[in-house]
């Protein structure tokens, strides 16, 4: 080998050296003091779908068609202001690549769901035991008391927001709530080799964000938070968190779905 062939050898190992270290240790965009208030504005204005759309359901059931579709519709065209905002900031601000799914990805995906739906039935076992009500402050808010659901189809509420309802718990909510807690979180406040203070800190925060009244719930929904970091985290692909995410509340939009219509053709 010649002195030439010898240099150009090195320096392809320095390139090398260099491009791993460079993509090991990637720091976030901006500065990190400003992206902590931006983070927390998503936090908050990821919190208005599900709230806007709950609010509109529950008063369907006295509202007129027409005021109840037009709410409803004023709604989708909020959400989706919402979604294009907070998905722009992310793609601006991401480190990540994120790749396609292969068969292999889904079911590890399916995996974690089946995981994540293990751990939430034994806290809920666990809930009702102590608390006798298997129903966390959460999903009272969301899907209301067990002990006082609707017995005939007049104290339902309309089919369209309902419908929409459904969609926002089992894909948009999922949807946003990734991208802020593992994607925004994550890519704007850690560098990109960071794990367990990002694992710890978003799994806490998460869980505190779920209505919490009782140390069980609080334990069950940072497990559960938990779950979709490590599903995110695997490699480092967003997606993987919301298919996991969608997968788990699509089973409880399904089970809603389900209780409205037995009530609807009782």
């Amino acid at each position: 080998m010649t002195n030439h062939d010898e240099m150009n050898e090195q320096h392809k190992e320095n390139q090398n050296e260099d491009l791993s270290k460079n993509q090991s240790d990637v720091l976030p965009k901006g500065n990190i003091a400003l992206n902590i208030l931006i983070f927390i504005g998503w936090m908050i204005l990821g919190q208005l779908p599900i709230i806007i759309i709950l609010t509109i359901t529950n008063l369907s059931v006295k509202m007129d068609t027409l005021k109840a579709t037009m709410s409803t519709v004023l709604y989708l065209i909020v959400v989706s202001v919402v979604v294009w905002l907070i998905r722009r900031y992310y793609r601006r601000h991401t480190y990540e690549h994120t790749g396609k799914f292969t068969t292999k990805d889904i079911g590890i995906n399916i995996g974690w769901a089946v995981l994540l739906r293990i751990i939430v039935y034994a806290f809920l076992f666990l809930l009702y035991k102590v608390t006798g009500s298997a129903q966390t402050s959460n999903d009272k808010l969301l899907f209301g008391d067990m002990n006082q659901q609707a017995t005939n189809a007049s104290q339902l509420a309309q089919v369209f927001p309902f419908i929409i309802f459904v969609i926002t718990i089992s894909f948009i909510a999922p949807y946003l709530e990734e991208l802020i807690y593992r994607g925004i979180f994550k890519e704007t406040l850690f560098k990109k080799t960071s794990f367990w203070l990002p694992f710890i800190i978003f799994s806490i925060v998460f869980g505190s964000q779920h209505g919490i009244n009782n140390i069980i719930s609080f334990i069950m929904y940072t497990s559960m938070g938990m779950v979709f970091y490590l599903a995110y985290s695997r490699r480092g692909n967003i997606k993987d968190s919301m298919m996991v995410h969608m997968i788990h509340n699509s089973i409880i939009g399904i089970a809603i779905l389900v209780g409205y219509l037995s009530i609807m053709f009782k």
